[in-house]
């Protein structure tokens, strides 16, 4: 819910639904943080619906949206170091790590346009 409340109130947040047969499964959120960076804050897929290709297929497109924004440089997206299926999943699509985030939680992985 926080995440349609920030979208709402902020105008460079895009919010997605995701949807396997008319069914909602998942959410994605990304944010235009500069004119040349976006960064992906949400994507769920909610976990009755994994490791069935919903979230490949929405990453896919989601990218192919991003990349339509002018100016583009970098798409980023964070995830929990330990986790090596994300860090897989993530690489397959050309997300290359480049360190933890400014909080040194969670990595940091981008695409360079």
């Amino acid at each position: 819910m926080w995440s349609l409340v920030e979208s709402f109130y902020n105008e460079n947040h895009t919010c997605k639904a995701i949807y396997c047969n008319d069914q909602p499964v998942g959410f994605f959120m990304w944010v235009q943080e500069t004119p040349t960076k976006v960064s992906i804050w949400r994507f769920m897929i909610d976990e009755s619906h994994q490791n069935n290709g919903i979230g490949r297929v929405a990453l896919s497109q989601a990218i192919t949206l991003i990349k339509q924004t002018s100016e583009l440089k970098q798409i980023e997206i964070c995830y929990n170091p330990k986790n090596p299926v994300a860090k897989a999943f993530y690489s397959s699509f050309g997300f290359e790590e480049v360190g933890l985030d400014e909080d040194g939680e969670d990595m940091l992985a981008v695409i360079a346009i």
